[in-house]
Parts: C-alpha cells; sequence; structure tokens
C-alpha cells in the first residue's frame, strides 16, 4: 500500500521533469557562469532573477538588487559563508567577481543552479546580481524566489 502510494506520488511530482537549457543555449548544469548582459529569461516560470537596475540588458529581473555597505569583496566572502551554510548546496566554481552553486531539493534531491555575480558599486558599497533556476521541470511552485529572496534578507541582516 505505501509501496504504491509512494511511487504514485514519485510519479506525480517527476511528470515533465525534463532537463531545461537556459535561453542562451548553454545547459543549466552549472558549467561556466551566466553572462548577466546577455541571459535571456526561459519561457517556463521555475527561475528567479535578482540584478540591480538595467545590469541585465536583455532579462527583466524579478527584484531588483539591494545595495549593501560593504566593499565587494566583503560581500563575496559573506556569500561564500551562506551558501557553506545552505542546505544541501555546494559550491561548484568560483572566481573574482563570480560564484556557481548547486542545491537540491529535499525530498527527490532535484538540482537547482545558482549563478551569483557580485557587483562593485563604490569602494565600500556593493551589489549583487542572482540567476536561480531548477534545472528540470516546468513549474518550481516558487521555491527558487523563496530561496532568494530568503539569502538577500540574511545578507542584508548580517552584522559588519
Amino acid at each position: 500500500m505505501y509501496l504504491r502510494l509512494f511511487l504514485f506520488l514519485f510519479a506525480l511530482a517527476t511528470a515533465g521533469c525534463v532537463a531545461t537549457a537556459d535561453t542562451d543555449g548553454r545547459n543549466t548544469s552549472g558549467s561556466g557562469p551566466v553572462n548577466f548582459q546577455e541571459l535571456e529569461r526561459r519561457d517556463s516560470p521555475n527561475d528567479y532573477l535578482v540584478c540591480p537596475d538595467d545590469y541585465c540588458k536583455k532579462a527583466k529581473p524579478d527584484r531588483v538588487s539591494p545595495v549593501f555597505p560593504m566593499p565587494a569583496a566583503e560581500l563575496k566572502k559573506r556569500v561564500a559563508v551562506l551558501l557553506s551554510k545552505a542546505p544541501r548546496t555546494q559550491i561548484v566554481s568560483t572566481d573574482d567577481t563570480h560564484i556557481v552553486a548547486e542545491q537540491r531539493s529535499a525530498v527527490f534531491g532535484f538540482p537547482d543552479t545558482i549563478d551569483i555575480e557580485i557587483i562593485a558599486v563604490a569602494a565600500d558599497t556593493s551589489t549583487v546580481a542572482i540567476y536561480s533556476r531548477s534545472r528540470y521541470g516546468y513549474s518550481d511552485l516558487g521555491a527558487n524566489g523563496r530561496r532568494v529572496d530568503g539569502w538577500l534578507e540574511k545578507l542584508a541582516a548580517s552584522p559588519k
């Protein structure tokens, strides 16, 4: 009985789960950072984009990035610490201004890819561009947005 229920729920959860690709032609596997200047959004509602005003030229963000009262290097360190504490999350790649991470869903382990670009505004202020998207399926039921908004709240609340 429980096995049938589990199999039914698993089939329901994975229905329509096909690999998706970013519209810029790159697979969402996390290989290489996203170019936020050239990024084009998907047609499916399983992504979430945060950008500073006029930073993402070809994509409309879901939210405008906040400005943080710290240099870009400090913000990058705080983002890395935040990611290291996030459940089921690992950093896939990093460079001077960009971090690519993967977070897996709690129940089925579906991967989401998150690109974070650290942007210096001035010597003592910085901001971020974040593109979080599901690798499989059509809808994420708002999971990417909740994740990114929660991370931004934690970054804003973190002490200097």
